[in-house]
């Protein structure tokens, strides 16, 4: 009677060595774009530190000593404040406009460097081959950690933005339904950066050139914003004001009319006829009359007001963040048919 004596491990040894090709390759990713994380961390600090910053600079001054200095010039509290708010206000105000470009970086980068780059250079057959992946793999991989990264850092810059904004919300166009302020106050900002994520990978695996492909995601993930902010208003149902149209009520309702207030987003205003018909008022300017006369003749018993108020921020951006992560999943889905019709 003979037995055959095995090595030790020798039969766990295929299942050992394909868990340590499956952790190589997270790791060969973040070793390839470990410079471009660092630079976006470094970025987000850098916004962290002068927004909080600017806030902190201005939050020394109660508003009982600055109050107390009244009016005079001479009072160095109140000066100081004043150089304090005006810093804080123009990086508040800046910083909206930074966030709208946001999703647009991150586009250019996954369409550039993060894919496009490697198939110019040639240089993805040979991470394919010292990886052990497949091409599939490899950008399964590059997409679900870059997609960690981006939902991260947006997440990290809607809190800091929300932070800072908190003390001016609804305020001389701070935060509220203003473009910058409504994306960089919630969900939207994530979804938006996935989407420019999503957008410049597909654009990187279909042209494979670095800078058109960079151009195409760019204008793929712009075209895309102005859209989502075309068809904004209409994602969400929208409160209405009706109001007498009269000889002594010609002009236009104006916030504080009932639910309409200074912080609402206005969809329309219109005159409505007996009939239902609905005439744009500034249709009116260039016929005699102006707005009355226009109104008189056409019939119009009534002013229509479609807005959203505030409280509709919130639905209004979970609604779009669904279906811009919708468009994000098929722009993703797009690279990865792509990928497999063009590799072995």
């Amino acid at each position: 009677m003979t037995a055959t004596l095995t090595p030790a491990g020798r039969a766990d040894a295929p299942a050992s060595a394909g868990r340590d090709r499956r952790a190589a390759l997270p790791r060969a990713v973040l070793r390839l774009h470990r410079t471009a994380l660092v630079v976006g961390a470094v970025l987000v600090g850098l916004f962290t530190l002068l927004l909080l910053g600017s806030l902190l600079w201005r939050s020394a001054y109660s508003p009982a000593e600055v109050a107390a200095c009244g009016t005079g010039s001479g009072c160095p509290g109140l000066n100081a404040y004043e150089t304090a708010h005006t810093v804080y206000w123009s990086l508040l105000n800046q910083s909206q406009n930074v966030l709208l470009l946001v999703p647009l970086i991150i586009a250019a980068y996954a369409a550039g460097p993060l894919t496009a780059r490697e198939r110019e250079l040639g240089t993805h057959h040979l991470l394919w081959t010292q990886s052990a992946a497949s091409p599939v793999r490899w950008l399964r991989s590059t997409l679900a950690l870059g997609s960690v990264a981006v939902a991260v850092g947006a997440v990290f810059l809607v809190m800091v933005f929300r932070t800072a904004v908190a003390p001016m919300e609804g305020v001389w166009g701070f935060g509220g339904w203003e473009p910058g302020g409504y994306v960089g106050s919630g969900p939207v900002l994530v979804a938006h950066c996935l989407l420019g994520l999503a957008f410049g990978v597909c654009a990187g695996t279909l042209i494979g050139r670095a800078l058109p492909a960079i151009f195409a995601g760019v204008a793929g993930t712009g075209v895309l914003l102005l859209a989502a902010g075309v068809a904004r208003p209409w994602l969400w149902p929208a409160s209405t004001l009706v109001a007498p149209f009269t000889r002594d009520r010609k002009a236009w309702p104006s916030p504080g009319d009932g639910a309409w207030t200074a912080d609402a987003a206005v969809r329309g205003q219109w005159l409505v006829t007996g009939d239902g018909a609905r005439i744009d008022p500034e249709s009116c300017y260039t016929v005699p009359g102006g707005i009355e006369g226009c109104g008189v003749r056409a019939g119009a018993e009534t002013w229509l007001v479609e807005f959203h108020p505030l409280s509709h921020r919130l639905p209004t951006q979970l609604v779009e963040s669904g279906l811009v992560l919708l468009l994000a999943v098929l722009a993703a889905g797009a690279a990865f048919l792509v990928l497999r019709r063009r590799t072995p």
